[in-house]
């Protein structure tokens, strides 16, 4: 049995990320990490854009979300999603990491994270809600 949590609630919820319009992982956000955040994030998905890096700790995406911090923390895991509240960018964690900012931990990763290690600057991430 594997680990991952099929199933859904009012508090998780299913997520797909799309890689150029290819190939799909699958994750939740979890609304009880950042309750606000999340809110905000239903109302303006999907979001779509170019891939960044930073150095090799995590990849993200700019987007227009404009939140302040809630209930941030500077230490993340392997597969963890959060928001860089600085520039309102998705970042997606590619390894145990501490950063020296604060983000909100809004959810995770949970299948295939290895996917997001070697796309080129010019590769499109989609990340919507999963309502299949």
């Amino acid at each position: 049995m594997s680990g991952e949590n099929k199933f859904t609630s009012v508090s998780r919820l299913n997520i797909k990320v799309i890689i150029n319009r290819k190939e799909t992982l699958h994750g939740q956000l979890i609304r009880h990490l950042a309750p606000l955040t999340i809110s905000e994030m239903l109302r303006s998905m999907p979001f779509h854009g170019a891939v960044h890096y930073s150095m090799d700790t995590f990849c993200y995406i700019q987007t227009q979300l404009n939140i302040g911090q809630e209930k941030s923390r500077k230490k993340f895991s392997k597969g963890d999603i959060t928001l860089m509240t600085s520039n309102g960018a998705i970042c997606f964690f590619l390894k145990d990491a501490s950063v020296e900012y604060s983000m909100n931990y809004i959810g995770r990763i949970t299948s295939k994270i290895e996917k997001l290690l070697n796309l080129r600057f010019n590769d499109q991430l989609t990340l919507a809600l999963d309502i299949d």
